[in-house]
Protein backbone atom coordinates (compact mmCIF):
# COMPACT_ATOMS: atom_id res chain seq x y z
CA UNK A 1 0.00 0.00 0.00
CA UNK A 2 2.62 2.92 0.74
CA UNK A 3 4.25 1.98 -2.38
CA UNK A 4 0.94 3.24 -3.96
CA UNK A 5 1.00 6.08 -2.32
CA UNK A 6 4.46 6.98 -2.90
CA UNK A 7 3.67 5.91 -6.93
CA UNK A 8 0.58 8.32 -7.01
CA UNK A 9 1.68 10.97 -5.01
CA UNK A 10 4.76 11.26 -8.20
CA UNK A 11 2.50 10.88 -10.54
CA UNK A 12 0.40 13.92 -9.04
CA UNK A 13 3.45 15.97 -8.58
CA UNK A 14 4.16 15.32 -12.45
CA UNK A 15 1.06 16.62 -13.59
CA UNK A 16 1.04 19.68 -11.29
CA UNK A 17 4.83 20.61 -12.87
CA UNK A 18 3.24 20.28 -15.71
CA UNK A 19 0.73 21.94 -15.54
CA UNK A 20 2.81 25.05 -14.13
CA UNK A 21 5.07 24.68 -17.33
CA UNK A 22 2.58 24.86 -19.57
CA UNK A 23 1.08 28.00 -17.49
CA UNK A 24 4.41 29.74 -18.03
CA UNK A 25 5.11 28.81 -21.56
CA UNK A 26 1.36 30.26 -22.68
CA UNK A 27 2.38 33.42 -21.00
CA UNK A 28 5.62 33.51 -22.66
CA UNK A 29 4.18 31.85 -25.93
CA UNK A 30 6.03 29.06 -25.69
CA UNK A 31 3.31 26.43 -25.68
CA UNK A 32 3.95 24.86 -29.16
CA UNK A 33 7.78 24.46 -29.29
CA UNK A 34 7.40 22.62 -25.96
CA UNK A 35 4.93 20.81 -27.03
CA UNK A 36 7.28 19.70 -30.00
CA UNK A 37 9.90 18.82 -27.65
CA UNK A 38 7.67 16.75 -25.58
CA UNK A 39 6.37 14.77 -28.74
CA UNK A 40 10.29 14.44 -30.05
CA UNK A 41 11.27 12.92 -26.71
CA UNK A 42 8.86 10.61 -26.02
CA UNK A 43 6.24 9.51 -28.93
CA UNK A 44 7.99 10.59 -31.57
CA UNK A 45 11.30 9.69 -29.89
CA UNK A 46 12.17 6.74 -33.02
CA UNK A 47 11.22 9.37 -35.62
CA UNK A 48 13.25 12.31 -34.21
CA UNK A 49 16.25 9.83 -33.72
CA UNK A 50 16.04 9.08 -37.47
CA UNK A 51 15.24 12.44 -38.79
CA UNK A 52 16.97 14.41 -36.16
CA UNK A 53 18.33 17.68 -38.51
CA UNK A 54 14.63 17.76 -39.05
CA UNK A 55 13.48 17.34 -36.04
CA UNK A 56 15.67 20.10 -34.49
CA UNK A 57 15.09 22.54 -37.87
CA UNK A 58 11.79 22.31 -36.53
CA UNK A 59 12.02 22.98 -33.23
CA UNK A 60 14.14 26.03 -33.82
CA UNK A 61 11.59 27.46 -36.45
CA UNK A 62 9.13 27.54 -33.82
CA UNK A 63 11.47 28.90 -31.47
CA UNK A 64 12.63 31.79 -34.26
CA UNK A 65 8.75 32.40 -34.83
CA UNK A 66 8.05 33.22 -31.05
CA UNK A 67 11.12 35.25 -30.59
CA UNK A 68 10.12 37.20 -33.35
CA UNK A 69 6.48 37.41 -31.72
CA UNK A 70 8.52 38.73 -28.83
CA UNK A 71 10.25 41.56 -31.16
CA UNK A 72 6.97 42.40 -32.63
CA UNK A 73 4.69 43.02 -29.04
CA UNK A 74 8.16 44.95 -28.00
CA UNK A 75 7.94 47.05 -31.36
CA UNK A 76 3.67 47.41 -30.63
CA UNK A 77 4.54 48.43 -26.55
CA UNK A 78 7.01 50.68 -27.56
CA UNK A 79 4.88 52.35 -29.70
CA UNK A 80 2.12 52.53 -27.86
CA UNK A 81 3.75 54.11 -25.12
CA UNK A 82 5.26 56.90 -27.18
CA UNK A 83 1.83 57.49 -28.86
CA UNK A 84 0.45 57.64 -25.05
CA UNK A 85 3.49 59.96 -24.08
CA UNK A 86 2.22 62.04 -27.48
CA UNK A 87 -1.15 62.53 -26.58
CA UNK A 88 -0.12 63.43 -22.78
CA UNK A 89 1.99 65.95 -23.95
CA UNK A 90 -0.66 67.58 -26.64
CA UNK A 91 -3.37 67.30 -23.69
CA UNK A 92 -0.70 69.54 -21.69
CA UNK A 93 -0.24 71.84 -24.21
CA UNK A 94 -3.81 72.58 -25.20
CA UNK A 95 -4.92 72.89 -21.62
CA UNK A 96 -1.49 75.13 -21.06
CA UNK A 97 -2.33 77.36 -24.14
CA UNK A 98 -6.25 77.58 -23.00
CA UNK A 99 -4.99 78.72 -19.80
CA UNK A 100 -3.02 82.00 -21.85
CA UNK A 101 -5.64 82.36 -23.59
CA UNK A 102 -8.51 83.11 -20.39
CA UNK A 103 -10.77 80.05 -21.31
CA UNK A 104 -12.73 78.50 -17.90
CA UNK A 105 -10.66 74.96 -17.00
CA UNK A 106 -13.63 74.22 -14.72
CA UNK A 107 -15.12 71.75 -16.94
CA UNK A 108 -12.50 70.09 -19.55
CA UNK A 109 -13.44 68.06 -21.77
CA UNK A 110 -12.22 66.81 -24.98
CA UNK A 111 -13.67 66.09 -28.17
CA UNK A 112 -13.18 62.62 -30.29
CA UNK A 113 -10.22 63.98 -32.18
CA UNK A 114 -8.54 65.01 -29.20
CA UNK A 115 -9.23 69.20 -29.15
CA UNK A 116 -10.10 70.92 -26.04
CA UNK A 117 -13.45 72.22 -25.53
CA UNK A 118 -14.18 76.03 -25.01
CA UNK A 119 -16.73 74.91 -22.05
CA UNK A 120 -18.76 78.37 -22.72
CA UNK A 121 -19.49 77.38 -26.37
CA UNK A 122 -18.31 74.00 -26.61
CA UNK A 123 -16.04 74.65 -29.48
CA UNK A 124 -12.49 73.96 -30.01
CA UNK A 125 -10.03 76.33 -28.15
CA UNK A 126 -7.44 74.81 -30.17
CA UNK A 127 -7.61 73.42 -33.72
CA UNK A 128 -6.22 70.63 -35.88
CA UNK A 129 -3.17 70.41 -37.75
CA UNK A 130 -1.22 73.49 -37.51
CA UNK A 131 -1.64 76.55 -35.01
CA UNK A 132 -4.43 78.00 -35.64
CA UNK A 133 -6.48 79.68 -32.57
CA UNK A 134 -9.89 80.79 -31.73
CA UNK A 135 -10.62 84.03 -31.11
CA UNK A 136 -12.46 84.54 -27.94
Amino acid sequence: MPIAAIISLCITAGLLILSFIFKVAGKIRLTIPILCFLLFSTVLNKWAGEHETLAFIILFSLLGLTMLSWIVSLIKAIRRKRDEKYLEDDAAWQIRRAREMGVPLDKIQFNEHGNLLDPRTGEPVVYGEGVQFKDI
